[in-house]
């Protein structure tokens, strides 16, 4: 069992039983976007003891519960509403409310913690591209797939004048995952990891807490896409005689 978990890329790990984002976070694991690393690559990038890992991680997957969600297994369409209607929507609800909370915070206190308002800015610079990578998926990726599926359970092949490569659209937000999760690894840095410091730690307290669970439900979304989503595209699409 753990010679075959060594062998598994993280990202598949974490795909096949999702309370193991648990373990990858706690030792900072890059499990969202560099997940076709085995557990003995990342233990050796992080100084950490590949056993041990492998044994934490074998742990939880041993547990009997009902947390795991078998994303896996889902269709593609389920998939893609499932991301629309629970990231998408929380990132629009939830970017406005950040957002305010991180300008106040800049302005109350970035005479002296300048960082605050780099903070701001960044992830202002995010939300924006973030907002612009949705509105993509909603209009052209995710009604694509549906279209996929449904010839599938119609037994159609599509041919290249009927249905385009999602190959491109695929790559360039894959690469867009890469740019933003490499800056919300900058903004966390900028919290110091959402340390809060002597002064005005009130006034800390309500915007860290919030741009925390921003950035968590973040990392779970584009988890769902680059290690999930994506290479089921790529799947069906070959089945429908695409090459991806």
């Amino acid at each position: 069992m753990m010679h075959i978990l060594s062998k598994k890329p993280i990202g598949q790990i974490v795909a096949e039983d999702f309370r193991t984002v648990k373990i990858f976070k706690k030792h900072g694991i890059n499990f969202y976007f560099l997940g076709n690393r085995t557990i003995p690559q990342v233990a050796e990038e992080h100084q950490l003891d590949a056993q041990l890992l492998l044994e934490e991680v074998e742990a939880i997957q041993s547990l009997e519960s009902e947390e795991n969600i078998d994303f896996v297994s889902w269709p593609l369409d389920l998939l893609v509403d499932y991301i629309e209607k629970k990231h998408h929507r929380y990132i629009k609800k939830n970017a406005p409310i950040v957002k305010a909370q991180l300008e106040e915070l800049a302005e109350t206190n970035g005479e002296r913690h300048p960082e605050l308002i780099a903070l701001s800015e960044q992830f202002n610079d995010s939300v924006m591209k973030f907002t612009s990578q949705m509105e993509n998926e909603e209009l052209f990726l995710f009604p694509s797939v549906r279209k996929m599926v449904k010839a599938e359970h119609s037994r159609v092949k599509l041919t290249k004048s009927q249905f385009g490569s999602l190959k491109n659209p695929v790559l360039k937000m894959k690469n867009a995952h890469k740019t933003e999760s490499e800056r919300f690894s900058h903004i966390v840095e900028l919290t110091n990891n959402y340390a809060l410091p002597d002064d005005g730690r009130d006034a800390y307290q309500t915007a860290f807490t919030a741009l925390q669970e921003f950035v968590n439900d973040l990392l779970v979304h584009i988890h769902l896409e680059n290690n999930i989503l994506f290479p089921k595209i790529k799947t069906l699409e070959k089945e429908l005689k695409h090459e991806l």
